[in-house]
């Protein structure tokens, strides 16, 4: 059996798929540790990313994106804005760098719809 190398792009993807799936792991033991409580949409966040990790629908990719994409700009303005209310220190530096992170990995997931669908032609 031939082994398929994965190109730089995939590779991207992997990433994309990869960061979202570790956020939504992070913010599953996270409300447990501090809330006592099991956050299901956090459960359903690592489920739809591990599901579309292991399928790979090209549409998906792309709504998956958009969504992402417009939580990780919501969530950068509201970390620049405490962080111009009560100054920046580390954790709003750190959570400020992570969803820019996102913002850039969901547009990888947006472009994924296009430059997947010309690999297929």
């Amino acid at each position: 059996m031939e082994q398929k190398r994965i190109t730089f792009y995939e590779g991207l993807i992997y990433t994309a798929y990869s960061y979202f799936i570790l956020l939504g792991l992070a913010w599953t033991v996270m409300s447990y540790y501090w809330g006592g409580m099991i956050s299901y949409g956090a459960i359903m966040f690592v489920a739809l990313f591990a599901v579309q990790a292991w399928f790979k629908n090209k549409l998906a990719n792309l709504i998956l994106g958009i969504i992402t994409l417009a939580a990780s700009i919501f969530i950068t303005l509201e970390f620049l804005l405490k962080g111009l209310k009560s100054g920046f220190n580390v954790f709003i530096g750190s959570m400020t760098a992570l969803s820019v992170l996102g913002i850039i990995l969901s547009g990888i997931l947006i472009f994924s719809y296009t430059k997947l669908s010309f690999k297929d032609l």
